[in-house]
């Protein structure tokens, strides 16, 4: 490797790109997010610029792990992760310093025997790990993370380095790849990506000038060249450092000199110097040389001497030999294990060989491997270059490395070997379980379409209960996720009732999904008595019966049960964490009975335990989509800053998740609350469609109901409030679930027909207290003390009482408001300042900007003086910076604090400057002694 000052004299007209890196070294040293995108065409000097960039990085004090991108090995699973780090994890002393705490679930793509089950983890959850493992790395100084040709990188890869590009910030790390332009078959969206993010800093060097070839050429060819023969040059390879290089070489071996009268000489050489350069200079060194080439060619970068030595049909001394001679060509670099000097020269010896010819050689190069105890991995990559003849040793080797790959987190590849796998194809007997687990990787990618028919087949035709029940149950998923209730109620149940009898659990695990179907609009004419059934408690301890015992809950929840039993059963369901460890999508279906029951604390608890497995064991969408829910949690809570955060993730996979309608809905009702109409009206006009009847149709007619009326469109929202009546599910009455008549009701009392709204929400006051959760009650109050000519000041200050000290912190800022407002109105000013002052205040630890607005006018007009900051205190943290509070006063430092929470340490820097100023602080040492132990607010 070149390195300091014989570096700097082959980087001729580079100074400008070297300042750019010698600024995001600095950058890097001090903690900012430094990344550098070097691009361009093959040979421009991309790799001298890396090298450079390595240079300067190592003398800034930071340490370095490089990788190299390969046109055969990027099928490895985590193939380029695995060669920055695996090198510095061989000594056990940094494994156990650097794979602790977060980092410790990034183990299994380094060594995937961690794992049993090939669907235990994806990629979402390596990515995460592996970004705290490149943080605790970090950590020690600094960190360089180098790559070249990263257009050759493994899938899973590329999108570890995307997912932490926007980690970057102050972790001390330096990201500098290299990418080739113009490459065929690449992953160009992640590439894209990639470069195109605002972190990212492209260098694009570009050809050298007549001035800088004359130097190359006159180091070359030994004597100074003419101005004509140095036009030529530059004409001939566009002023491409390699390019040039290799006519060069090619000039110097034919005996031409750098003279006006040769030029022609150039031109014929020019548009295929590399070839015809290595080639020529190949075929001049013997046959065994050229063996030698040949066969790392097909093995490929990395070739060790064994393998190089069956495959080229040489014995091992001789190939050393020949590859001394090939190094002193410029043709093999002078380290082992084998590798080209430079790609387009493996390019020139490879594609020389006829397409039947590299096809056999791959296999050969297969059973040499294979021969030699190679990993799996690497011999599947020359298998999957080889035509299917049903052999079924080739299928079982690359559905074993598929099913790796699934281990190590890495669908893509999995889904590339098992796809290869199955045209081979496999054994009948294995040909299920190749299906099902082809099915497995591609549902992790959201290739729905794909997923749906290899499950379906896999499940058909296995035999293997246990196989044919996993199947079915993430088919079911995919299913409802795609708009398919009908058909995923019809397979749960009968892929259930195909269990054998000792499967009890796993029974019912496929019950409680065709259950919960019929939110998303299946008809299922027996699910009322089969709910009722799974009222009476936990039927065992099992995931399965919790399953079902937290459906059963929710939908009690939904259609008249009380408060008290739901959450009774609700929280057997949830009891001892086995539910949300293994399951959090289904749990979440317990926890929203805690928050349509107002109780934020505990919920927070269970919705933490939910995060913390989804990211250990769900994907990017499914963490996305579970944020959803937890971003409605918050708007139950009044955490409206928070929820409104949930709802504007930085990573792809979760966004796409929430862009959903039922995310667009959540988002709405959010911006509602916070007063930015203008931005909710452009999300309700986005809605995506919904089918009638399901819960995600219900919830967008409610956030349209909410925006017409805080628009105060009274006409329109009464017929939007209509629609959404009737798009409410047969049975379904909880107001603090379906709250159609207050909306229905605040429509009518805007259109001043206080009769027909009194009526209303006399009928939703006894849905209310049968359910008997503060927030709901207080709000049909609040809102009945309003149905009148003049207001109902002992309605108005029940609506306080009832929310008074309940988790409904946004509703009882409300109905503070309202009570404030109604003194006002009948004349009590003085009165009417205490509740409106606490209003406001409460109104903007919420993030209620609207609200907050609305009490600042009324304060106005009894002659208060609003405050505009928050409240102070103890009593005025969130609960999310109460928690980040007391982790403190448990003595983790911010980086374990933001691993607990699944947060980026910024994130808990952001949470705690706001603790420091609410709580009058400036030294992380008071907190404690400020906060004491007292509850969340």
């Amino acid at each position: 490797m070149n390195s300091g000052p014989d570096l700097e004299k082959t980087l001729l007209e580079r100074e400008s790109e070297l300042e750019v890196l010698d600024d995001l070294v600095m950058r890097a040293a001090g903690g900012a997010p430094a990344v550098a995108v070097i691009e361009g065409p093959a040979g421009i000097g991309k790799t001298r610029l890396l090298l450079a960039a390595r240079e300067r990085a190592r003398r800034a004090g930071l340490r370095e792990m490089a990788a190299r991108g390969s046109d055969l090995e990027r099928g490895l699973p985590y193939g380029v992760v695995r060669q920055l780090f695996e090198p510095a994890l061989s000594e056990p002393a940094a494994r156990d310093r650097w794979l602790t705490g977060a980092a410790a679930d990034a183990a299994p793509v380094f060594d995937p025997r961690l794992l049993d089950d090939p669907a235990d983890d994806t990629g979402f959850a390596a990515r995460y790990a592996l970004s705290w493992l490149t943080a605790n790395v970090a950590a020690e100084g600094g960190l360089l993370l180098a790559i070249d040709d990263l257009q050759w990188s493994d899938v899973a890869s590329l999108r570890f380095l995307t997912y932490l590009l926007r980690r970057t910030e102050g972790l001390g790390v330096m990201i500098v790849v290299a990418i080739r332009t113009g490459e065929p078959n690449v992953e160009t969206r992640l590439l894209d990506e990639f470069a195109g993010d605002p972190l990212s800093t492209v260098v694009s060097p570009r050809g050298l000038s007549d001035d800088a070839v004359a130097t190359l050429v006159r180091e070359r060819l030994g004597a100074q060249p003419d101005r004509a023969f140095v036009s030529a040059c530059q004409r001939a390879t566009g002023g491409n450092a390699f390019l040039l290089g290799e006519v060069l070489k090619a000039m110097s071996l034919e005996g031409v000199a750098p003279k006006a009268a040769d030029v022609d000489a150039i031109r014929d050489v020019g548009p295929r110097a590399i070839s015809r350069s290595v080639l020529l200079r190949l075929v001049r060194l013997g046959q065994d040389a050229v063996a030698v080439a040949q066969a790392v060619a097909v093995l490929g970068d990395g070739a060790a001497l064994p393998a190089t030595a069956r495959l080229s049909g040489l014995s091992e001394e001789r190939v050393a030999t020949a590859s001394r001679t090939l190094s002193a060509a410029e043709i093999l670099g002078a380290e082992t294990p084998f590798a080209f000097v430079h790609p387009l020269v493996h390019d020139a010896v490879y594609l020389e060989l006829a397409p039947a010819e590299r096809e056999l050689r791959h296999e050969r190069a297969a059973t040499v491997l294979r021969e030699l105890a190679a990993p799996l991995e690497r011999v599947a990559a020359h298998l999957r270059l080889v035509p299917a003849r049903a052999d079924a040793r080739v299928a079982e080797v690359l559905e074993q490395v598929g099913l790796d790959a699934l281990r190590r987190a890495d669908p893509d590849t999995a889904a590339a070997h098992l796809r290869r796998a199955l045209a081979e194809p496999p054994a009948p007997e294995r040909r299920p379980g190749v299906l099902i687990n082809l099915g497995l990787a591609e549902a992790l990618v959201n290739d729905r379409p794909a997923a749906i028919e290899h499950l379906r087949a896999g499940f058909e035709g296995s035999c293997d209960p246990g196989r044919r029940a996993a199947a079915a149950e993430v088919l079911v998923r995919i299913l409802l996720y795609s708009g398919s209730a009908a058909e995923a109620a019809v397979l749960a149940r009968r892929a259930a009732e195909s269990l054998p009898s000792e499967m009890t659990d796993e029974s019912w695990r496929l019950e409680a999904l065709e259950l919960v179907s019929i939110r998303w609009g299946a008809t299922i004419d027996d699910a009322a008595p089969r709910l009722q059934a799974a009222r009476s408690g936990l039927r065992s301890e099992g995931v399965g019966a919790r399953m079902i015992a937290g459906v059963a809950a929710s939908e009690w929840a939904m259609t008249g049960g009380s408060m008290a039993e739901c959450l009774a059963l609700a929280r057997a369901a949830l009891a001892g964490g086995a539910l949300t460890a293994t399951n959090a999508p289904m749990a979440g279906t317990a926890i929203f009975v805690l928050d349509l029951a107002n109780e934020p604390v505990e919920a927070m608890v269970h919705w933490d335990a939910a995060r913390a497995a989804a990211h250990r064991h769900s994907s990017e969408s499914a963490l996305g989509a579970l944020d959803l829910v937890i971003a409605l949690s918050r708007l139950y809570q009044g955490e409206l800053q928070e929820a409104e955060a949930l709802m504007r993730p930085s990573d792809p996979g979760r966004r796409a998740a929430i862009q959903g309608p039922y995310g667009q809905s959540i988002l709405a009702l959010v911006l509602v609350e916070r007063g930015d109409l203008a931005a909710a009206r452009r999300v309700v006009e986005g809605r995506l469609p919904t089918a009638p009847g399901t819960d995600a149709d219900a919830l967008g007619l409610q956030a349209e109901s909410g925006l017409l009326l805080a628009e105060r469109r009274w006409p329109e929202a009464l017929e939007a409030t209509a629609r959404y009546a009737a798009s409410v599910r047969t049975g379904v009455v909880n107001p603090a679930w379906v709250p159609w008549r207050s909306q229905q009701a605040q429509a009518l009392i805007g259109l001043e027909r206080h009769g027909e709204a009194r009526a209303l929400l006399e009928d939703e006051l006894v849905f209310a207290r049968q359910w008997g959760a503060p927030g709901a009650v207080s709000r049909t109050v609040r809102l009945l003390a309003a149905c009148g000519p003049e207001p109902d000041l002992e309605l108005a200050a029940q609506a306080v009482d009832v929310s008074k000290d309940s988790g409904a912190h946004l509703e009882h800022a409300k109905a503070l408001i309202t009570l404030g407002g109604a003194l006002r109105r009948t004349g009590e000013r003085t009165r009417a300042r205490e509740p409106l002052r606490a209003g406001l205040q409460l109104a903007l630890r919420c993030g209620a900007d609207r609200l907050a607005e609305h009490a600042r006018t009324e304060l106005y007009a009894v002659g208060g003086r609003p405050r505009r900051d928050a409240l102070s205190g103890p009593a005025s943290l969130t609960p999310s910076e109460h928690r980040i509070a007391e982790l403190v006063v448990d003595g983790l430092s911010n980086r374990e604090v933001a691993q607990a929470l699944f947060v980026t340490p910024r994130t808990v820097e952001y949470h705690l400057t706001s603790v420091y100023r609410k709580l009058g602080i400036s030294a992380r040492a008071a907190i404690a002694e400020t906060l004491g132990r007292m509850s969340p607010p």
